[in-house]
């Protein structure tokens, strides 16, 4: 069995600050951390187009990227169910645009919700902006629409999630191939900058839906299929699936997820003992794979030597990998 556990690598800032914590109330994570070996992946989302958890999904499903393009652009056809390879896919999604003392950003998925209604309400209100335009736009679920654009359109692919780490003033698509997405998206921003729905959101404290951000690019691809056994171990993990669940294609546990992304280091540290608890079920020969801001880390039981049975085992350095700087 091989357990993937996104959000836990910290960011490197904190992380030195957290390791007392981790010590304390997720013990058998430590003992694991000491016994495993450690494989360091650097997955900078600058690179890859996605954070690491989604990059280790993708290239668990088996996803290559075609020519071109990067790896996190193949997550568009994934969350639209496209597996034709001669579509090319492009998703919207619904976003959070603030401007702060850093520029602009943008608010991660996890930070807010949107409910249908809502969803249904905005789409309503543009639906008629691309009349006669050769853009068009079919919502997917309350967050996504799929954008069907001019052939020759092309951008660096970055996924939601991997955007809400960067400054948006990095990332916004300058191509001249999209220049009628933006003439479109300025449109809208316009249109929801008063929307009742957001006006709604004001009043109960909550971020505005006020912005798009478009990711993918990439031709359809077919996942590798999910291993029966793996199946059955994913139904079995006793906390829930987050948004990502699209990508949970082998056994994940998300407890740590959630406050990892939201930055909530308390309820972080809360989340542990049930981790450790749930880690002391599982066979010793069980790898790991943790994740963070910008690298995986791939702990696998190391491979036994006649004369390891003449030497006191010898603890892993972890604390080496576990501090790496972002």
């Amino acid at each position: 069995m091989h357990l993937l556990i996104p959000g836990a690598l910290p960011p490197s800032n904190i992380s030195k600050d957290l390791i007392a914590q981790v010590e304390q109330h997720c013990p058998v994570l430590i003992e694991r951390l000491k016994t495993l070996v450690a494989t360091v992946q650097e997955l900078a989302p600058e690179h890859t187009g996605c954070t690491p958890f989604e990059a280790v999904r993708l290239q668990q499903m088996g996803y290559t990227p075609q020519p071109g393009t990067n790896l996190g652009a193949g997550l568009a056809a994934l969350h639209a169910g496209v597996k034709n390879s001669t579509e090319t896919v492009w998703l919207a999604e619904l976003s959070s645009i603030s401007v702060g003392r850093e520029g602009a950003t943008i608010a991660h998925s996890a930070s807010f919700e949107v409910t249908a209604d809502e969803a249904d309400s905005l789409f309503d209100a543009v639906s008629g902006l691309w009349a006669d335009r050769a853009i068009s736009a079919l919502p997917l679920n309350a967050r996504q629409w799929r954008i069907w654009l001019d052939p020759s359109a092309n951008t660096r692919s970055l996924t939601p999630a991997a955007m809400a780490e960067m400054r948006l003033s990095d990332w916004w698509p300058q191509e001249d191939s999209l220049r009628e997405w933006r003439r479109l998206l300025n449109e809208i921003q316009m249109v929801w900058h008063e929307h009742p729905v957001n006006l709604a959101r004001a009043e109960r404290g909550e971020v505005p839906i006020n912005s798009l951000w478009l990711f993918g690019g990439a031709q359809g691809w077919s996942p590798a299929k999910t291993a029966p056994q793996d199946q059955a171990q994913r139904e079995a993990l006793p906390t829930p699936q987050s948004q990502a669940g699209a990508l949970l294609s082998a056994p994940t546990y998300e407890g740590l997820h959630i406050p990892y992304l939201q930055g909530d280091w308390a309820a972080w540290i809360a989340a542990l003992p049930a981790l450790s608890e749930y880690l002391s079920t599982l066979d010793h020969s069980t790898s790991l794979t943790l994740t963070g801001q910008q690298r995986a880390v791939v702990l696998t039981p190391a491979r036994k030597r006649w004369w390891h049975a003449l030497l006191p085992a010898r603890p892993q350095l972890w604390n080496t990998w576990w501090n790496l700087p972002n």
